[in-house]
């Protein structure tokens, strides 16, 4: 007879489980859930990040994914532009886009903004680059961008350039040959931006600047922008 009881008991713990399970996901569709100050899971399921808890993401630009065109294109090697960057010994060694000192020189790309942009957040846009000779003393290598951007049904407008010498203070102030660099490139505003906007970008250096004053050839090793994202995706397939 207690054996009865028990077992009777235990079915009537798994049915109100059971029962609170049912009305607890009746509510999560009735509402957006709050977990606290930074987080939601908004009606149809979407987790969306608030506040701080916001994150940080590249939009990555690859140099083997540019167009040189038919303008001012850099120098594929290293230092000098015959040989590789780096090798192994006699081996045949890695490559990159080199800008001359004395030249200005120029790629070509276009980006797509995720659907994981916070919607009218800043992007920040930065280039990595090395020297391949000698060592630049301060912030001396001046890059440059210049864009014009707009989202979906927009026109694109004339571009905007910006430049910059500065690097990232994490790095401090460079101090080698072959040493990873980063210098940002000041901010693109958000305003009216969305998901799917596209920047249509030429990227260089700009050696007529007088704060541009290293000597020698510098390598591309890559661009991209940082942006903030607030969803793992977007809720629709072109509207946030």
């Amino acid at each position: 007879m207690i054996k009865i009881k028990y077992i009777n008991m235990k079915r009537t713990n798994r049915i109100l489980v059971i029962l609170c399970m049912m009305a607890l996901t009746g509510m999560l569709k009735a509402q957006d859930v709050k977990i606290n100050n930074n987080m939601v899971i908004e009606v149809d399921g979407t987790m969306r990040m608030d506040n701080d808890a916001t994150v940080w993401d590249d939009i990555m630009v690859f140099p083997d994914a540019t167009s040189k065109g038919g303008s001012k294109a850099p120098v594929w090697g290293g230092a000098p532009t015959s040989t590789a960057f780096k090798k192994n010994g006699s081996s045949q060694g890695v490559f990159l886009w080199m800008f001359s000192s004395s030249t200005e020189q120029e790629l070509y790309f276009t980006v797509q903004i995720p659907h994981s942009y916070k919607v009218g957040s800043t992007l920040y846009p930065h280039v990595h680059w090395t020297t391949a000779v000698g060592t630049p003393t301060g912030t001396n290598v001046v890059w440059g961008l210049e864009y014009s951007v707009v989202a979906m049904g927009g026109s694109f407008p004339n571009t905007t350039i910006l430049t910059a010498n500065n690097i990232v203070p994490i790095i401090g102030t460079p101090s080698g040959i072959g040493q990873h660099l980063i210098t940002p490139l000041g901010t693109i505003l958000g305003t009216n931006l969305g998901i799917s906007t596209i920047l249509v970008c030429r990227l260089y250096r700009a050696v007529d600047n007088a704060s541009d004053t290293f000597g020698n050839e510098i390598g591309l090793l890559g661009f991209d922008i940082h942006y903030e994202k607030d969803t793992q995706g977007s809720r629709n397939e072109y509207i946030k």
